[in-house]
């Protein structure tokens, strides 16, 4: 197959990722509503789908979801919440950091793919070269004051991006496809919406009126909207992928989408874009190095 499936599906969710981007950075809702919201959509969007398929009868599936859960309950909340103050492209453009450590961690739940990668020496030496690149890049961003600010926000979500995957990845081997990645996303949204729940109760984040206010009921519908399609695609997607850090690294043409987004509408972005493209290329040749492996 010339363009896999898992390809595919990894390239609409970039699409709609960007979408929720740049939602969030047009309507600056506050990060806990926004995220709470589109958990709500995202729960009430497949309950018929649920109810149809069932869930999946393996214990190991809801303990890996939901161990994802706890680590996206609290992303998420600091995800939206720095889009809001440093925009969606200089935030697309730190994701990509995450992808190189995703990818060096995988090995540790399978370490075959080390024979495999021995077994070609050119292609695991370009591998290297673009790892050094990426490196070279991120060390650019570093100089980068804009940059810098925007990683202070959010270096809990390159954290949850780096271990999210592979506890996605693992749940997908304890459930069928045809009841996989609805049933992820909705256990996930549960449980997230949970500990959402408790939290408020403990801390009364926001008030009532700002939850209930049009922008944030606006857009959250859009951004859970996008988020929902955008997830069961990524959830099915590793189904057919054998490294989660694939998926992770095509996701992130969501910061060329929206640079080619920004262009159109005349908007100027202050962070390091030569830099941050080119974490975001070696994240693509990461993938196409790793093609066949």
């Amino acid at each position: 197959m010339i363009f896999p499936v898992w390809a595919l599906f990894g390239s609409a969710s970039a699409v709609l990722s960007a979408t929720m981007l740049l939602v969030q950075e047009r309507f600056k809702v506050n990060g806990y509503v926004m995220a709470v919201w589109c958990k709500i959509v995202c729960a009430t969007v497949l309950i018929p789908f649920v109810i149809v398929q069932g869930l999946p009868p393996d214990p190991l599936f809801y303990a890996y979801v939901c161990s994802g859960a706890v680590i996206w309950a609290v992303s998420d909340v600091i995800f939206f919440n720095s889009i809001s103050k440093a925009g969606g492209g200089t935030i697309s453009r730190l994701i990509p950091t995450s992808v190189i450590f995703s990818f060096l961690l995988w090995f540790v739940f399978d370490p075959g793919l080390l024979d495999k990668y021995f077994a070609m020496p050119v292609r695991s030496g370009l591998i290297f070269l673009v790892l050094c690149l990426f490196a070279l890049f991120a060390a650019q961003l570093k100089k980068c004051e804009v940059s810098m600010r925007a990683l202070r926000l959010v270096w809990f979500v390159l954290l949850a991006a780096v271990i999210g995957p592979v506890l996605t990845k693992k749940a997908t081997l304890h459930a069928a496809l045809a009841k996989g990645p609805a049933s992820y996303v909705f256990v996930e949204a549960v449980t997230m919406l949970s500990l959402w729940l408790v939290y408020y109760v403990v801390k009364k984040p926001v008030s009532r009126a700002a939850f209930f206010a049009r922008p944030a009921w606006t857009g959250g519908i859009i951004v859970g909207s996008a988020m929902v399609c955008m997830v069961l695609l990524d959830i099915m997607a590793y189904y057919y992928v054998d490294n989660p850090a694939y998926i992770s690294a095509l996701n992130l043409l969501d910061s060329v989408l929206i640079l080619l987004f920004y262009r159109f509408i005349k908007h100027k972005d202050k962070g390091n874009i030569r830099a941050g493209l080119g974490v975001v290329a070696c994240a693509v040749a990461l993938i196409i190095l790793k093609a066949g492996v």
